[in-house]
């Protein structure tokens, strides 16, 4: 029982381990396990993230297992080199040494089924194949909270809307949720080295995700460091494209950025144009989307839905014929500019959101394309269960956070009306987290299938 209990306080202080597995080969594999909170009774699972995306709750034997291969991994292998097999040899005797003094009772050669069964269902999920029925399980993201300490993503807001009182961002986007936003204009920004330090805290606290988003985020001349200086976590880059140069994507490849989304409203250029409120955009987007395929990045494509560009499945053979497999869509936020156009007529309603979606998800399925769709509370469960799709919750305090240009911690990104939850800088992580707003946020979030902000405004 001694020994059970050390070794639980061993792994919540030892934090999250990271590795890599497969650097240079099909179905690449950043793994994040993440402890649940420290407690000296019950054995709620570990959560492990596959680039930074899917999530596998791990039993405590399997955790110790997986958690020991990962950090002789870390500690012996050099980044993206794929290792010889006598070093893979030296880190498997390695660690069936060490489960051997933990576990003395099982025999090595288990250890070694168990270990190679674990990195064949990692490789797989991470190449997109299905889940072993077996690794599934019933626990929802409102069920493992409690053993929380941090969310699972952070979204650095690291450009603002307006500097000293000028527009900052290259377009001007009809449904911006950002736009007027009180923690988005005429803030002191941080500097890159305080950045830096947000990162590096990020790590601390044991977040395996950041996105790095605005604004307008390649408005800053130090991305790239920034995104390489954030090399533990996976890193997704949020963008209009307008910005993006190939120059630019190659070298945001180079930092080992994970993923970049583009936002993209229509196959029309006219349209596009439109809704960003800048001639000449769309051409630079579609550019955009080239650059970053060319540059070998993990490419998606995000589309709100309006009014305006509801025949969004001939947007998608477009994307098809460029390289895009994997699109988002929302319906609109309920905040900033979006949120002033709601009653104008310019969102759609549920009923017609769900007649877009049947048609799309149509096409994508003849293309062979995965679509999520990302707004809580614009569909029903019946409605998303017809069309294939999962049902997404608001995970604001929750799977994510996000922090505003002046290092405020807000509780997601498109909550910015002022009303921090603290800087990051200044006030220690567990005061943020445990905070009375925070545990009410968390809890709403956890609880209802639908957007706080929705709530905020209709109250």
């Amino acid at each position: 029982m001694i020994s059970a209990i050390s070794r639980k306080w061993a792994e919540w202080k030892a934090g999250v381990v990271h590795a890599t597995l497969n650097p240079q080969g099909q179905g690449a594999a950043r793994l994040h396990l993440v402890p649940p909170k420290f407690s000296l009774f019950g054995k709620p699972p570990h959560m492990l993230f596959i680039n930074g995306w899917h999530t596998v709750p791990l039993g405590p034997s399997w955790a110790v297992l997986l958690r020991t291969f990962l950090t002789e991994l870390t500690q012996r292998a050099r980044e993206d080199v794929e290792l010889q097999d006598c070093e893979i040899k030296a880190i498997l005797n390695a660690v069936t040494e060490k489960m051997a003094r933990i576990y003395p009772s099982v025999s090595r050669e288990r250890f070694t089924r168990d270990l190679d069964e674990i990195i064949a269902i990692v490789i797989a999920i991470a190449r997109g194949e299905q889940m072993p029925a077996a690794m599934k399980s019933t626990m929802t993201l409102a069920d493992y909270a409690p053993q929380m300490t941090a969310p699972h993503r952070m979204d650095l807001i690291v450009a603002p809307m307006t500097r000293n009182g000028v527009w900052a961002c290259p377009l001007h986007c009809r449904n911006c949720y950002a736009a007027g936003q009180p923690a988005m204009k005429n803030v002191r920004e941080l500097s890159t080295f305080e950045w830096k330090d947000v990162i590096d805290r990020c790590r601390t606290i044991g977040i395996p995700q950041l996105s790095f988003t605005g604004g307008e985020p390649l408005t800053r001349p130090d991305i790239v460091e920034l995104v390489d200086h954030a090399r533990w976590h996976v890193t997704r880059l949020n963008t209009s494209g307008v910005n993006l140069s190939p120059g630019l994507a190659n070298e945001l490849k180079a930092a080992s950025l994970d993923a970049i989304q583009i936002t993209l409203y229509s196959d029309r250029a006219d349209i596009h144009d439109k809704l960003v409120g800048k001639e000449g955009a769309w051409a630079k987007t579609i550019e955009a989307i080239s650059h970053a395929v060319r540059a070998g990045l993990c490419v998606s494509v995000n589309t709100p839905l309006t009014r305006a560009n509801a025949d969004y499945a001939s947007m998608l053979h477009v994307l098809y014929s460029m390289g895009i497999t994997f699109v988002s869509c929302s319906g609109l936020i309920w905040a900033g500019a979006a949120q002033a156009n709601m009653g104008n007529g310019e969102s759609l309603t549920s009923d017609e959101l769900y007649a877009v979606l049947q048609k799309a998800m149509v096409t994508a399925t003849n293309l062979g394309m995965e679509v999520s769709f990302t707004s809580p509370g614009w569909l029903n469960s019946e409605h998303l269960r017809k069309l294939g799709l999962a049902t997404p919750i608001c995970g604001a305090c929750l799977s994510n956070m996000a922090i505003a240009p002046d290092g405020s911690v807000v509780p997601c990104q498109s909550w910015l009306n002022g009303q921090g939850l603290g800087n990051i800088l200044n006030m220690p992580w567990r005061h943020i987290w445990n905070s009375p707003a925070c545990k009410r946020i968390r809890k709403q979030a956890a609880l209802k299938p639908d957007c706080p902000l929705k709530e905020e405004v209709v109250r």
